[in-house]
């Protein structure tokens, strides 16, 4: 079972697997193509997939905090925040989730155009203890040696994973 893990191009919106496998209106998919083309023209690719045999089994989909409207931080530009990681039920337990994170810290622990060749210093998500949360499960998340930085309500927390400082 070869795992590739690959950019989503802006112009295979249509391939986003959760496009494909959950019930969404076409409204939906509508806004979700909208929001994503203006980030790519912000910040660039935004959505990793990871495929077996050419089949896309899950995806993480992140960007720029300050992208985000509702954030307001003075480190919002160099802090990614994972909006969605998912991997396919029949899929679950096969380390696709750690590829694709493993993909995604990789990529953005070098410098990068959005911050004219800076580097980010962290990824940040929302994670769930009891269900798995807006962006994944914490037990995930803690595995991949991101730390709880602030509890949210009895089963949502905040995480943050510190990226390596680049020597270039």
């Amino acid at each position: 079972m070869a795992v590739v893990v690959r950019d989503l191009p802006e112009g295979k919106l249509d391939d986003h697997p959760c496009f494909s496998r959950f019930e969404v209106t076409e409204r939906t998919v509508s806004i979700t193509k909208r929001w994503l083309r203006s980030v790519y023209s912000k910040f660039g690719p935004c959505v990793k997939v990871a495929y077996i045999d050419g089949k896309s089994v899950g995806m993480v989909q992140y960007a720029p905090m300050d992208i985000f409207p509702h954030v307001k931080r003075h480190d919002a530009h160099r802090t990614i925040l994972i909006h969605c990681i998912y991997v396919s039920e029949e899929y679950r337990g096969r380390g696709i989730g750690r590829k694709l994170m493993e993909a995604l810290i990789n990529d953005l622990s070098k410098p990068h155009p959005y911050l004219n060749g800076g580097v980010f210093q962290g990824i940040e998500a929302l994670a769930g203890r009891s269900r798995p949360g807006p962006a994944g499960p914490l037990e995930f998340f803690t595995k991949m040696g991101f730390q709880v930085i602030k509890q949210l309500s009895s089963s949502d927390f905040l995480v943050r994973l510190n990226l390596p400082v680049s020597n270039l």
